[in-house]
């Protein structure tokens, strides 16, 4: 089974004010730490989604030269996640993966056992249409999709993009991994949720 995964890294950070993905964490940026656990699993591709304009700089230069990487960047992706979506799931076809992991770049501390629970679990449950992380009965990225549903992700719009397709009765047809440590699913979107990280109660990588 060939499996890429589409880190969507091309947000406006419009609740920070600035972009968060070049803010420091320890010698690294907030930005490059769950891809660069994505490297290390047993992923074959990761497509990073950027905004056009993107200087690349919060990347290290490993990571952009790294043979899984492939920078892929959405002239559109202003519209919304969706659009940063498709254009991840596009290169999904283009490539005849069998399936993508969704992952977002302003979740920093998702782990490589994490990847390979949710890998291993769809390859256990073949016919499942999703498989989802699940924190207190609430739904969240990463999230797991075969390439029979490529087809639905593309017609997504706007900014809530796989969400749309994660509920009601489509909930039955997939598989949700329970999260143990909420901190594992941490996601940055303001000032104070950044000075969070460096707290005793935050985990470091």
């Amino acid at each position: 089974m060939k499996i890429a995964g589409i880190y969507l890294a091309a947000g406006n950070s419009s609740r920070m004010g600035s972009n968060k993905l070049a803010l420091p964490v320890g010698t690294k940026t907030l930005g490059s730490l769950a891809v660069e656990t994505a490297l290390q699993s047993s992923l074959q591709r990761i497509y990073i989604i950027t905004k056009e304009n993107d200087d690349r700089s919060w990347l290290s230069p490993e990571v952009q030269s790294h043979a899984k990487s492939a920078i892929i960047p959405c002239a559109t992706a202003h519209e919304g996640q969706a659009i940063s979506l498709r254009c991840g799931i596009q290169q999904a076809q283009s490539d005849q993966m069998d399936a993508v992991l969704i992952m977002l770049a302003d979740q920093p501390f998702i782990t490589v056992q994490m990847i390979e629970e949710m890998i291993a679990c769809a390859k256990e449950n073949p016919s499942c249409r999703f498989v989802a992380t699940a924190l207190e009965g609430t739904i969240l990225p990463p999230v797991f999709f075969p390439s029979a549903m490529y087809n639905d992700l593309l017609k997504l719009h706007g900014d809530i993009a796989a969400k749309a397709i994660l509920q009601g009765e489509f909930l039955q047809h997939g598989k949700l991994l329970p999260c143990k440590d909420q901190r594992l699913v941490f996601d940055i979107d303001t000032k104070e949720q950044y000075k969070q990280l460096f707290t005793e109660r935050t985990i470091t990588k």
